[in-house]
């Protein structure tokens, strides 16, 4: 992945203000032995080795924060900190279709923001422990409470801004995300780095090896999930390539959808959740015409009446195909309802104003623009701006009206 100017200039300030922690830090605090720092440091590349990576398998998850928290109540915020750098510097995690990835094969920005996050990161959460009235080396609920709880936020805080900046989006949207996204997660590992660090206090360096079999269940548990997610994301990819097999003429048609639904589902603030649900719909929204006879969809003359009551029963027989998918579930409704009409001349229910979904509403708009904007068999693509006069004409008849004229001024605003 190329770095943009943007996010060279943020990580070049997280490492500056990393480079002031660890001199703050070294200044105040001490490491109180070699073989905390060694000890500490092994579980810390330990565990940042057995890295999760999600399903774009750009990014990666660990179960490291239960040792930092560990090492900061145990060591100290010095010790945390470094031992947490070192995790992220030496790990060597396996990577799909990479196969093992280390400091000298990682692209040296990337190796630079996990540090330096880790150290701003870590140094935080050690700080706070101290100036909360935590003491190294004695534990204290309240404090390690509420340094789980920072580690969680600055964390979520540091990510989200690079990836805002990568992807172009919105900051708070993508921290709320991802806040959501990790909240469960960070609360049960943040609750086994304090077991682990009451268990080092009280029975030193063995008992927490006996609590790091519990810390790896978790992060097996979490794999478990990931790997049902991958099965999720291979089984729309299939389904999405077995509706252009069928229908040659939609090639592309619903990455467009899902693009147009996204800008439009965005655009009025949906949440992230409806976003994700809309994004699986535009997919999956022609399902439904695996059951059209080819003839029919490949026709290039106009419908007989008989061909185009075949052709509406699409939206319906897509959802009865999705209900049979407990991953899919959310998401029949969406599917059902994409031909439905805002004056309730639609189809297959008839549906009218507000009882139509909203995503159905958003995915109804995009999958028109869409089929406007590009060639079919029975006629020739219409022009941007033609598409778009047709969309604003037909608002508060065929589409939603509010939507549809955010969605004239969000396409009129693109260039091209």
């Amino acid at each position: 992945m190329r770095l943009n100017k943007k996010a060279g200039i943020y990580i070049s300030l997280l490492s500056l203000l990393s480079i002031f922690m660890l001199g703050y830090l070294f200044y105040n605090y001490d490491i109180p032995s070699i073989d905390m720092l060694l000890f500490w440091s092994i579980l810390t590349i330990v565990v940042e080795t057995l890295l999760i990576m999600l399903p774009n398998n750009a990014v990666g998850v660990s179960v490291g924060s239960a040792i930092n928290l560990a090492s900061i109540i145990v060591g100290g915020p010095l010790l945390g900190t470094i031992s947490a750098a070192l995790g992220f510097l030496f790990r060597f995690p396996h990577v799909p279709k990479r196969g093992r990835v280390h400091l000298f094969n990682t692209q040296f920005y990337i190796t630079i923001f996990n540090v330096a996050q880790s150290i701003v990161g870590t140094g935080i959460m050690g700080i706070a422990y101290i100036y909360a009235g935590g003491e190294i080396g004695r534990f204290y609920l309240f404090q390690a409470i509420l340094i789980l709880l920072l580690g969680m936020i600055i964390n979520t805080f540091i990510i989200s801004g690079l990836m805002s900046i990568l992807n172009k989006q919105e900051f708070t949207k993508t921290w709320v995300a991802n806040i959501k996204g990790t909240i469960l997660s960070s609360l049960a590992v943040g609750t086994l780095g304090i077991i682990i660090a009451i268990a080092s206090i009280g029975y030193g360096c063995g008992a927490v090896l006996l609590f790091f079999g519990p810390l790896l269940l978790a992060r097996y548990s979490f794999k478990l999930y990931m790997d049902m997610r991958n099965i999720h994301i291979s089984t729309i990819e299939a389904l999405s390539k077995t509706i252009e097999a069928k229908d040659p003429y939609t090639s592309g048609h619903a990455n467009r959808v899902e693009e147009y639904s996204v800008l439009l589902a965005e655009a009025i603030g949906l949440s992230n959740e409806k976003i994700q649900n809309i994004k699986t719909a535009a997919i999956l929204h022609d399902i439904g015409k695996i059951a059209i006879n080819d003839n029919i969809l490949n026709k290039a003359g106009k419908l007989t009446n008989e061909e185009y009551a075949e052709i509406m029963k699409h939206p319906s027989v897509g959802a009865e195909i999705i209900s049979k998918m407990e991953f899919f579930k959310d998401i029949k409704d969406i599917v059902r309802h994409h031909h439905e009409r805002y004056d309730g001349g639609g189809y297959p229910d008839g549906l009218k104003g507000d009882d139509i979904p909203i995503e159905a509403c958003i995915l109804a708009i995009a999958d028109s623009y869409d089929a406007m904007t590009s060639n079919r068999p029975y006629r020739k693509a219409l022009e941007k701006e033609v598409a778009l006069e047709e969309i604003k004409k037909n608002a508060g008849t065929q589409f939603h009206p509010h939507l549809a004229l955010e969605f004239v001024k969000k396409i009129s605003a693109q260039r091209g």
